[in-house]
């Protein structure tokens, strides 16, 4: 079974964020699996926007971040094997790197045909994990009806 579930969450959608963390843990708990949560932060390397966002604000955002990601996992995942992380970046590279530096066996992403629902999550980070990943990805649907 799998040893290592990577699960992907956007906290600006902590119900769709939780149903699928809900998801992994249940298979997790199949075979004993450690869960990582991650959150991706969009960079601020575009030329045009990091000419105006100073140092500071790069650190208060992140850690605005980590907490709204903290706060996150102390509500909702419970359990030994749960271990979480702010990433920086693209969505889909981050996650990708995390992946394989993590030694992933699975990746639990969310697809939600309702771009309005989940953008961070919507097809083009989906697809590219699915179509990317060097291991097996779960690809969860339309949880929030």
């Amino acid at each position: 079974m799998f040893n290592k579930i990577l699960v992907p969450v956007d906290i600006d959608y902590p119900k769709a964020s939780k149903a699928v963390y809900d998801n992994a843990a249940e298979l997790a708990s199949l075979s004993g699996a450690q869960i990582r949560i991650v959150s991706v932060m969009p960079g601020f390397t575009m030329p045009i926007v990091a000419s105006f966002v100073t140092e500071e604000i790069k650190k208060q955002a992140q850690a605005h971040f980590q907490k709204a990601l903290d706060d996150f996992v102390a509500a909702n995942c419970k359990g030994a094997n749960v271990s979480y992380k702010v990433l920086v970046g693209k969505h889909y590279e981050e996650i990708l790197k995390m992946a394989d530096k993590w030694g992933s066996d699975l990746i639990v992403v969310y697809h939600n045909r309702n771009r309005t629902v989940n953008e961070a999550f919507s097809s083009t980070c989906a697809q590219r994990v699915v179509k990317e990943a060097n291991c097996s990805v779960l690809r969860l649907r339309n949880l929030l009806k």
